[in-house]
């Protein structure tokens, strides 16, 4: 009886271990195609999501996407607004720089927003990129918020369309900034304009 109980008790434990270190891991694997799903909206853009987060209405009323994760502390929001009445509103205000183009106005008053409303501790320079065809910027950031007592990490992309300019913008706990960066990358590099 001792001889089965020994072995019994040793593979209840290794497997009990290999369970606890399973859930503590990262993950540091890149995500596959079938971790999102496309979503459209209003007819006129689609978005790669990560499946493991569910549509929402509370986080911003001005966006036309909301999605989240509570448990995974994982959040993203698509903000558009038409590129006219943007560069109309801040030449109004002396505010449109003529010596960059329309989507580095955009982030940098976007940007300027973010400063206004929380303090950045951390801000990556802006990098210029292509997606599908429409430039964009994206700058990586990690600020503390009021109310919150964690640092914050967020990951923004401005994108520039034929008649809007939108922002997709991602966060999460800075503890958690690793584990989601490449997957709010995808993301973001799967926006995309529909005829």
């Amino acid at each position: 009886m001792r001889k089965i109980a020994l072995p019994l008790l040793l593979f209840a434990c290794l497997s009990f271990t290999s369970c606890i270190d399973f859930k503590t891991k990262k993950s540091s694997s890149e995500p596959k195609p079938e971790d999102f799903t496309t979503v459209v909206v209003n007819d006129r853009y689609q978005i790669d999501i990560p499946r493991f987060m569910k549509s929402t209405t509370g986080l911003n009323d001005e966006a036309s996407l909301q999605y989240q994760n509570l448990f995974k502390e994982a959040y993203t929001i698509v903000i558009d607004e038409p590129k006219d009445e943007f560069v109309d509103l801040f030449r109004e205000l002396n505010s449109y720089d003529e010596n960059l183009s329309l989507i580095e106005n955009y982030r940098d008053i976007q940007l300027q927003l973010f400063n206004e409303r929380m303090r950045v501790n951390t801000q990556s320079s802006p990098r210029s990129l292509k997606i599908n065809g429409l430039d964009a910027q994206q700058v990586d950031m990690d600020a503390h918020v009021d109310g919150v007592d964690q640092e914050i990490s967020y990951f923004l992309t401005f994108v520039e369309g034929p008649e809007n300019v939108y922002m997709i913008m991602a966060w999460t706990l800075k503890s958690k900034k690793e584990e989601h960066a490449k997957t709010y990358g995808v993301t973001a590099e799967s926006f995309g304009l529909l005829d």
